[in-house]
């Protein structure tokens, strides 16, 4: 096999005849080795003030001691590296998190073409666990109805996700296919840590990808990270019901073949972690490891009851390597003031003083100043109260009778329909709030809307409900407290005024008192997330 050949005999321009710009199977007599980024390889010689030498033995460097590139390029298996040494490559240490695979990333957001939408999903396990962390990451997506070659669901040409950012996510895809959108969470967006999804449209068809192929693939992947200094977290296989893999059967050996693997590969990285979110999506009373009964529909996507369960132990996860992240909201008077705090915060009672709120329709006591209660649906009814919150304010509580009825709707908004503000056409707006749920098991959604008002404006939603009408589409019977933040989106020109609202959907026949809090209330102008990330679109 051919050796690698270097252009220029310079570590100001090295560069490799490789695709991709990359070094492959590269070895140094230190034990360095693997698919190794050529600024990586030029930092590593600039670090040690020595030689770099090619498979000839021919010097590319300034004087000193030797480096020897040895190995030849293979054609199929690209070998991995070992941890690299931490002098040599430094390990990134941020909030921004970075997720790519198949539909199971790609679902937890959400875009359509109907008022240029983009939301969380209610289903998505990474909704749930922005919501349960609170802070502690950031992995923003954004509305984008451009097609990218590469990215197209399922393959399907002239499609579109509806979105870009930090969800790499794209329905239907093999690893081959996620191996070839790689070098997006390294050369067209900043990332600090990667979330891989890889293998689960693979292993079903063992004559095409077998598991000795597919598991060298995810390795290779979380290889290739590695060696940009992320933090690589795997996934491994998600367990499916047995009508996707028969019961003892091959198909689900080979599952547990390579989810094993990845447990020992992450061992021997630095920077490489195993989180195992087949801990909380299979129930342990089922002899065939399948998922909890309301987890998902067809045995192999989430539901909103299984992408909550996955998402709080991913947000527990992050806890362990993370430190906690900052609050949104600290200060009743940071309020927007143009000129001189143009980031301030739209809504003025940020902390939810007071007791000068309406009530509207179905509602009837306490409401903070500036704020709102109604129904705008069914005939359950709501009794409001302020709950004091220490260095926070107060919640505004609301508890509700219901009325047996199918499904009911309320809103906590601003008394105002319209919220107007003074920020340009182009600026990016993002909302927040943080809540509180009782264990009521029939909870459809508690989610969080933004509105661009002009011609043309966008929307966004923190956990848009996931909601045909089945009963299984409900959120788990359990007491949940965490922060709704909407994807940022851009002001159309003309925009003067936006809507902010909590919307409650309630399954009004299923018995209980159920109970929701909203404190920490927020509306406010973003930094534009294209420029933040350092973002080139996928060409």
């Amino acid at each position: 096999m051919p050796r690698i050949k270097l252009t220029k005999p310079s570590f100001a321009n090295l560069t490799g005849q490789l695709p991709g710009k990359n070094f492959r199977g590269v070895n140094f007599t230190d034990g360095i080795s693997g698919d190794i980024p050529l600024e990586v390889v030029d930092k590593i010689a600039a670090q040690i003030g020595g030689d770099l030498v090619d498979g000839q033995g021919a010097v590319l460097g300034p004087a000193g001691s030797h480096y020897r590139k040895t190995s030849t390029i293979p054609t199929k298996t690209v070998p991995r590296a070992t941890s690299l040494p931490s002098d040599d490559i430094k390990t990134a240490r941020g909030y921004r998190i970075g997720v790519i695979g198949t539909s199971l990333v790609n679902h937890n957001d959400f875009g359509t073409t109907s008022f240029s939408k983009i939301s969380h999903s209610s289903r998505g396990w990474m909704s749930w666990a922005r919501f349960y962390a609170q802070g502690l990451f950031v992995s923003p997506v954004w509305y984008d109805a451009t097609v990218y070659r590469g990215w197209e669901p399922f393959g399907t040409p002239n499609t579109t996700r509806y979105f870009q950012g930090l969800n790499a996510g794209v329905s239907g895809d093999t690893g081959d296919q996620i191996w070839k959108r790689r070098e997006y969470l390294t050369k067209n967006v900043d990332c600090d840590i990667v979330v891989i999804d890889a293998g689960t449209n693979d292993y079903l068809d063992a004559a095409t990808f077998t598991k000795e192929r597919t598991q060298e693939l995810r390795e290779r992947l979380a290889d290739y990270y590695l060696s940009f200094g992320k933090i690589v977290i795997l996934l491994p296989i998600l367990a499916r019901n047995t009508n996707v893999l028969p019961a003892g059967g091959a198909t689900r050996a080979r599952m547990h073949w390579m989810n094993q693997k990845t447990r020992d590969f992450v061992r021997s990285r630095r920077s490489c972690y195993f989180f195992d979110w087949n801990e909380a999506w299979v129930d342990a009373a089922s002899a065939n490891g399948t998922p909890n009964t309301g987890f998902s529909a067809d045995g192999t996507h989430f539901l909103p009851k299984g992408g909550e369960a996955v998402g709080k132990a991913f947000a527990d996860f992050l806890k362990t390597i993370l430190p906690a992240g900052p609050k949104r909201v600290t200060a009743p008077d940071d309020l927007f003031m143009a000129g001189e705090n143009p980031r301030g915060n739209i809504l003025t009672n940020a902390f939810l003083t007071g007791t000068a709120g309406a009530n509207g329709t179905g509602a009837t006591g306490s409401v903070a100043t500036g704020m709102r209660v109604e129904r705008i649906s069914g005939a359950s009814t709501v009794v409001n109260s302020l709950e004091a919150r220490p260095g926070r304010g107060n919640y505004q509580v609301m508890t509700f009778t219901l009325s047996g009825a199918a499904e009911d709707k309320f809103y906590f908004r601003p008394s105002t329909t319209d919220t107007p503000h003074q920020l340009a056409a182009g600026d990016w707006v993002q909302a927040s709030c943080e809540i509180e749920t009782n264990n009521y098991a029939g909870f459809v959604g508690v989610s969080l809307l933004c509105l661009d008002l002009a011609t043309g404006g966008h929307y966004s939603y923190a956990m848009e409900p996931y909601n045909s009408g089945s009963a299984n589409e409900r959120w788990a019977a359990q007491a949940r407290s965490g922060l709704l933040l909407t994807p940022p989106f851009q002001l159309k020109a003309g925009s003067t005024a936006l809507k902010w609202r909590v919307e409650i959907v309630l399954a009004a026949s299923v018995a209980g008192s159920p109970v929701v809090k909203v404190g920490a209330v927020e509306l406010r102008q973003v930094e534009n997330p294209k420029k933040a990330l350092n973002w080139h679109p996928p060409v």
